[in-house]
């Protein structure tokens, strides 16, 4: 059996084992998305501060919902931060396919403690549906200024989100800088009108919308996780087209998934006819990549 290192190329019997693999994003995007991630993690220490001081003056249960939302955000955000820098580093002995799948773990981690905080803060605002107790309309006015001037860098930021951890950030953003826009728009209302019910009604909307997209998300990366073939892929047309390549005779095996999202791996075996050339099987390779 001859085997070539340097391009997980193996030859034995006139069967060949190729592995590929086709990356969609470039090692700086990597630490682009740490980078982003990083800059939304120190922004939303600064917003619960500003939030912690808002929920105590306004006495907004919409605002106070928010504050202990950003709680977890802050600990989903740090953990997505650690997972995203340790999934730049190269593969080694332990992880000999790298350690890009540690993002993937960082948009588990990060959608799990957020849709716990949510559920919790789900329930407390079906408790003050009843009891809803008027809020101070205009320092929820400035509060949600300012909440939706940071939330909206830290979206910007994430604009262009690639890997799935990044993904789960951003639509939890997303959905902050939402609720802090309705949230506005409410205040401007209970300056006018006394509809204290209005700021729960809020509370409990956004937070719906939010679990929604997160469980979504969660199970996306669960697929991942358990190496579900990615979608973007027709294996139909892949067989066929490497069926179609002169010398091949059939293919013995067919393993296709993806390490993060983003980067998508294929071990194929394939058996080869018997009046071939080794100089003949490169160039096989070479067609398959």
């Amino acid at each position: 059996m001859k085997e070539d290192k340097n391009d997980n190329f193996k030859l034995s019997d006139n069967k060949e084992v190729l592995k590929l693999d086709d990356s969609h994003i470039h090692d700086f995007e990597y630490h682009k998305a740490a980078k982003n991630i990083s800059f939304a993690f120190f922004l939303n220490i600064i917003f619960m501060f500003v939030v912690a001081v808002g929920a105590i003056y306004t006495n907004s249960m919409a605002i106070l919902a928010d504050l202990l939302h950003g709680l977890s955000d802050t600990i989903a955000l740090g953990f997505s931060w650690i997972f995203q820098r340790f999934s730049e580093k190269e593969e080694d002995e332990k992880f000999t396919y790298g350690y890009r799948r540690f993002s993937l773990l960082g948009a588990i981690i990060t959608s799990s403690i957020v849709i716990i905080g949510s559920v919790l803060i789900l329930l407390e605002s079906f408790s003050r549906i009843f009891a809803p107790v008027e809020p101070h309309a205009s320092g929820m006015v400035l509060v949600a200024i300012f909440a939706i001037f940071l939330k909206a860098l830290s979206v910007w930021k994430l604009r262009d989100s690639r890997t799935l951890n990044e993904r789960a950030v951003s639509i939890h953003l997303i959905g902050d800088l939402m609720g802090w826009i309705a949230l506005l728009g409410v205040g401007v209302v209970l300056i006018f009108f006394n509809i204290p019910i209005l700021d729960v009604l809020l509370s409990i909307a956004i937070t719906i919308w939010m679990i929604y997209n997160l469980v979504k998300t969660l199970f996306y990366s669960f697929k991942i996780l358990l190496l579900e073939a990615p979608g973007n892929v027709n294996q139909d047309t892949l067989k066929r087209d490497i069926l179609s390549i002169e010398g091949i005779d059939d293919i013995v095996k067919f393993y296709l998934w993806s390490l993060d999202n983003q980067k998508n791996i294929l071990t194929v075996k394939i058996n080869l006819k018997d009046d071939l050339k080794v100089s003949d099987t490169e160039k096989i390779k070479k067609i398959i990549e």
